[in-house]
């Protein structure tokens, strides 16, 4: 029998092909809207389980979308994201912003150097009650399941010294993916609060204002619940700027600053399918978000 997360790969593979093949029937982004990336883990697992996807990339793999991104997008900044939109020509390159969730040490070990050679800034959102811990994060199933058998840093969170690194070398904001990466749909408004103020008041004392303004919502998904009205206005009262979600979509200037969507960069994806995803081909791509949603409502 298959495992879902073997066929959950090859759904995305497909996918991926059509969007690649979608894009020359596609409105190019042209300025006018720009691409939010999120990628999770970034690791050489050499393992996969065929039940629970793993949401990793290997480097290799990364490499390759970053040196392409490098050369055929423009990268910037998310805190600059939506400014730079609305100073924009329709004849500028698209428009990228890289983003990881979850604050795996691979991101020190594996993302830094890589987005270092290319000059390359991002943003890494992490669950502050896991830093420096060495157990997998609670929400981490697969790694919870495989831990034994996969490279340490595959699975284990940041700790503060790395952190302290990837804001020294200038390219990297950190941001808040809670306090413990609950799922909004389950939570009350105060442990909403909670997850917003506490996470956003532990990266001020250690890193500073700069990086305590940026918030990635755990699950991130408005349609299923996960992102409320509110948890966006726990959020706003906690002092964050901008917030982005896991929801489909392309940034445009007149967006929520805390309802931003993303676009999943996949290990399935080759450097051209994810040219076309840049490009603003996502036409499969909503197709199989609303079947995602059909299904888990």
């Amino acid at each position: 029998m298959i495992g879902r997360a073997t066929l959950k790969r090859t759904f995305k593979q497909t996918t991926g092909w059509a969007t690649l093949l979608s894009q020359t029937f596609s409105e190019s982004l042209n300025g006018r809207r720009a691409c939010i990336f999120y990628y999770h883990r970034v690791a050489d697992v050499g393992f996969r389980d065929p039940q629970i996807d793993d949401w990793n990339v290997t480097p290799k793999h990364f490499e390759s979308q970053i040196a392409m991104l490098a050369e055929f997008a423009e990268i910037v900044p998310l805190n600059g994201l939506q400014q730079r939109l609305s100073l924009r020509s329709s004849e500028a390159k698209p428009l990228v912003s890289l983003t990881f969730d979850d604050g795996y040490a691979n991101f020190h070990s594996e993302v830094l150097p890589i987005l270092q050679r290319y000059q390359v800034p991002a943003s890494a959102f992490v669950v502050t009650s896991s830093i420096g811990s060495q157990q997998p994060m609670p929400s981490d199933h697969w790694a919870t399941r495989n831990s034994h058998r996969v490279p340490v840093e595959s699975w284990r969170p940041l700790n503060w010294s790395e952190l302290e690194d990837c804001v020294a070398s200038g390219l990297i904001t950190i941001g808040a993916h809670s306090q413990r990466h609950l799922r909004g749909s389950q939570c009350t408004p105060e442990q909403l609060r909670e997850e917003a103020s506490g996470s956003r008041e532990t990266l001020r004392s250690r890193l500073g204002q700069s990086h305590s303004v940026q918030y990635a919502y755990p699950y991130g998904n408005t349609k299923l619940g996960d992102v409320s009205p509110d948890y966006i206005e726990a959020v706003k009262a906690a002092g964050y700027e901008l917030a982005v979600t896991t929801d489909l979509g392309l940034a445009e200037a007149h967006n929520d600053p805390y309802c931003l969507p993303r676009l999943e960069a996949h290990m399935t994806d080759s450097p051209g399918v994810l040219k076309a995803k840049a490009r603003g081909s996502i036409g499969p791509l909503r197709l199989t978000d609303h079947l995602r949603g059909v299904y888990r409502a």
